[in-house]
């Protein structure tokens, strides 16, 4: 078995491994998400391309890919983005061996990080790695049926938001990651809101419903910017909430959303703040 960066031509068996060990790992831990996550053929090969252009991708071959790994560095933290194994060859060392080429290629970083399934050995995995949870990310979804009217100072997230996205991303986040706001932004409808002329904070929705990413400058400013979300979305709608964010579980639960399942991000020191944020997928965080 070898262990070597991807290149474009890769990407489309990658997303077949994706698929299929996906599949085994949401039927085996997370039957309750069956329907939810998405598992079209060559749907997340866009995630891939950014991925391979702003961090770095790894195969591992033996001798078609077996299983492959990415990650990012944003501010000098890093962040595992992809960590996936064929099931038949689950237990075999390859999650192992591909972390550990990963975490050599973010030497140096300040922090890692990750969000994890509930896929027991992952979670050993990362706590090998000197990654411990800092919170639980609490999927909650509703029909929106009746979504809320907007508040008060909401308006399209530009690119000339980039400063004061920044600033608000390093405060609850731990790292600026404008190459990802210009991803997002070119597949995701962003929301600034603002009080008396200044910004709070901003959103994330998807055409498919999902929100995220999200982050305010208080956790009085959450229930904004889940209102403005829901209003955005007019429709079946998925949150990721941090499980210490009170104000946006509270928010959601008033509103008659539930949690479906969960994951749980672990780094190796205290990074970011999850009262103030919404998670957007495990991929990007």
């Amino acid at each position: 078995m070898r262990i070597r960066r991807a290149e474009p031509p890769d990407l489309l068996s990658l997303d077949e491994l994706f698929i299929k060990a996906a599949a085994y790992l949401v039927e085996r831990y997370r039957p309750d998400q069956i329907g939810h996550i998405s598992l079209v053929p060559g749907e997340r090969v866009p995630l891939y391309e950014h991925l391979l252009r702003t961090g770095a991708v790894f195969v591992a071959e033996d001798p078609g890919p077996v299983g492959f790994s990415a990650a990012v560095i944003r501010d000098g933290v890093w962040f595992l983005s992809q960590l996936w194994v064929l099931p038949e060859r689950h237990a075999s060392g390859i999650g192992a061996l591909l972390l550990d080429e990963t975490l050599g290629w973010g030497r140096g970083s300040s922090a890692f990080s990750v969000v994890s399934s509930p896929h027991p050995p992952a979670q050993l995995l990362y706590l090998r790695a000197s990654m411990f949870p800092l919170w639980t990310i609490h999927e909650m979804t509703g029909s929106d049926a009746a979504p809320p009217e907007p508040p008060e100072g909401v308006r399209p997230l530009e690119g000339s938001d980039g400063s004061w996205v920044d600033e608000l991303d390093r405060e609850v986040r731990g790292a600026a990651r404008p190459e990802d706001h210009a991803w997002w932004r070119g597949r995701a409808h962003g929301l600034a809101v603002e009080r008396a002329g200044a910004p709070v904070g901003y959103v994330y929705v998807s055409d498919g419903g999902r929100v995220g990413p999200g982050a305010a400058r208080h956790p009085t400013d959450v229930p904004a910017l889940v209102r403005a979300a829901r209003h955005a979305a007019a429709g079946p709608v998925t949150f990721s909430v941090p499980s210490t964010n009170w104000a946006a579980l509270s928010e959601l639960v008033r509103s008659g959303f539930a949690p479906f399942g969960s994951t749980t991000f672990m780094a190796s020191r205290p990074l970011g703040d999850g009262a103030r944020y919404l998670s957007g997928s495990g991929a990007l965080g």
